[in-house]
């Protein structure tokens, strides 16, 4: 039913509140239109709890509070029996919790390294373990080009775990700056606060959650087959030290600029930037307009990949590209 009242339904709306033993007649009149309109406009009022008729030529109009309280309290009802379902079910779901993180420890002998077969295994257990992990995340993907889908599917993903402060460093091929894609992506994720450096050979696909478990393929060849979740702390280590020793030598993206080139005005700029000066008083100490100032502002920030003038100053001292 729609709730929807155009100017006449208002009016006789108002005009009932005013006056309760109007008839059609008078209404019509007072209204501009048909007595059966105005019955027809009562009834739908009335549809809506807004009018109820107490007698034969009389109405009588209630507030929308008690029309929505009279209209609405059925619905209101089973959506809060609903609500009261969905947690019980919740509830019951949960009490599986225990039994499900013993039966995963019992996969293998050990409990130390689990077997994963199948891609949606692999990605439930992703999905949990970037839900539980709380310091970092750090990636090696080989294989160059990544599918749009696969992208798309990510950068949410990546954005989530930094919004809870959870560190992700990503090794990517130096041949996936080439694609157009997965470029903007990495471009996306280093913008969303990720570190993200390429390298010319990279020896398998990993994942590293708080340093504390490992993801690994089954198959390097072939990640569709499953992957191998490792607890063990040497093997863990030893994984760890391999991403690092790859991480160290891999080139940031995009390539680090020197900052070699900037003329002396554009360092004075980056100093007065750094020191948290306004674009008009950077303007009157090197003698140049404000306009000229801040394109040369911008250009700066966009050559440091800042998001704000602030931050320019900053990158320029961490680079060194400024005392």
């Amino acid at each position: 039913m729609s709730l929807i009242f155009d100017r006449v339904d208002v009016e006789l709306y108002r005009a009932e509140v005013q006056k309760p033993r109007y008839t059609d007649a008078e209404l019509a009149e007072r209204l501009g239109v048909e007595p059966e309109e105005v019955r027809e406009r009562r009834k739908r009022l009335a549809d809506a709890r807004l009018l109820q008729r107490i007698d034969e030529d009389a109405w009588v109009a209630r507030s929308p509070q008690a029309a929505a309280d009279a209209l609405l309290a059925d619905e209101e009802e089973e959506l809060e029996r609903r609500r009261r379902e969905l947690a019980r079910r919740k509830e019951e779901l949960l009490a599986l919790t225990a039994d499900y993180l013993d039966a995963r420890r019992l996969r293998s002998s050990t409990g130390l390294v689990e077997v994963l077969h199948g891609v949606e295994t692999v990605r439930a257990a992703l999905t949990e373990l970037a839900a539980l992990c709380s310091r970092s995340v750090d990636s090696m993907v080989p294989g160059g080009a990544q599918s749009e889908e696969a992208v798309r599917a990510a950068l949410p993903l990546d954005r989530a775990l930094l919004d809870r402060g959870v560190a992700l460093r990503s090794l990517f091929l130096d041949s996936a700056r080439s694609h157009p894609g997965t470029h903007r992506y990495l471009k996306e994720l280093r913008r969303a606060g990720g570190e993200v450096r390429t390298a010319a050979l990279l020896p398998t696909r990993m994942l590293l959650y708080d340093g504390a478990t490992a993801v690994v393929p089954l198959d390097p060849r072939d990640s569709a087959l499953g992957a191998v979740v490792v607890h063990d702390r040497p093997l863990v280590t030893l994984l760890s030290d391999l991403f690092h020793l790859y991480w160290t030598q891999a080139a940031p993206h995009p390539p680090a600029d020197s900052g070699g080139d900037l003329n002396e005005l554009e360092r004075s700029v980056l100093r007065l930037m750094a020191a948290g000066q306004l674009d008009e008083a950077i303007s009157r100490q090197i003698g140049l307009s404000v306009r000229t100032t801040r394109r040369i502002i911008s250009q700066l920030s966009a050559r440091l990949g800042a998001c704000s003038r602030f931050q320019a100053g900053v990158l320029a001292v961490a680079r060194g590209w400024v005392d």
